[in-house]
């Protein structure tokens, strides 16, 4: 039969009843440290962040007909916020399946995107996407709004 042997010169000096009074302190101590770690890296986060809203975008014009399949079209785009102020350095993208434009807007939220859409041989008329993004706002974004028809 097998002894355990008796001598605790192996083990801490900590009795029992030391390490149960310091254990509510060992977690206050870990709580504290863990509050002021989530509280540094939730003060580095923009509070608008929290509460985006999405701007309004405006863009001219929405159809468009060219006389090419390869012409150069320029829409201007303002980009607002709800009460109507505008967004600067917000970047507008417009694409399409094999062309894609971008340009940021200015102090006003105004731009200009010049985009030279590929119509394909056989149809008549694409649909371009527009996206928007902004530092403190939600993004934007609409497919198939900008419709571009091919005249023949």
């Amino acid at each position: 039969m097998m002894t355990w042997p008796t001598d605790h010169s192996a083990t801490t000096s900590m009795s029992t009843t030391d390490a149960v009074i310091d254990l509510p302190m060992y977690l206050v101590v870990s709580i504290v440290i863990g509050i002021i770690a989530l509280g540094s890296i939730l003060s580095m986060m923009v509070i608008p962040s929290f509460f985006s809203e999405t701007p309004i975008v405006t863009i001219e014009p929405l159809v468009t007909t060219v006389n090419a399949s390869n012409s150069s079209i320029t829409y201007y785009v303002q980009v607002n916020t709800l009460d109507h102020q505008p967004i600067r350095n917000a970047h507008v993208i417009i694409k399409e399946s094999n062309t894609i434009a971008v340009n940021t807007t200015n102090s006003s939220g105004e731009t200009r995107v010049n985009i030279r859409p590929m119509i394909p041989a056989g149809l008549h008329e694409v649909y371009l996407d527009v996206i928007v993004k902004t530092n403190r706002y939600e993004s934007f974004t609409n497919t198939d709004l900008l419709k571009v028809i091919l005249r023949r």
